[in-house]
């Protein structure tokens, strides 16, 4: 129930940082848009799940620790969704 809990945070934080980074340099087509969700989802589940391995630090809740799940959750996708809009151009143009 915990890996299902860290992935239910990370995607919520992975949409988050996904939209924001759409909001701040608008896709150039809905495809382009559209990979950036899915982008900003796969990592942020991945990273709220390895965040919650690695680390044990503040409250818990059906043995998940929320803050690194958090953390690590807008981190991976954070850095996924900057390496699209920067390298692979999933901006505008």
């Amino acid at each position: 129930m915990a890996i299902v809990l860290n992935i239910i945070i990370g995607v919520v934080t992975g949409l988050g940082v996904a939209f924001l980074g759409n909001v701040v340099k608008q896709p150039g087509t809905v495809l382009r848009k559209n990979i950036t969700l899915g982008t900003g989802v796969l990592l942020g589940s991945l990273g709220a799940v390895s965040a919650d391995q690695l680390l044990n630090y503040g409250p818990t809740l059906m043995e998940t620790n929320f803050v690194p799940a958090i953390a690590g959750g807008i981190v991976l996708s954070f850095v996924g969704v900057y390496a699209g809009k920067r390298w692979v151009h999933l901006g505008t143009n």
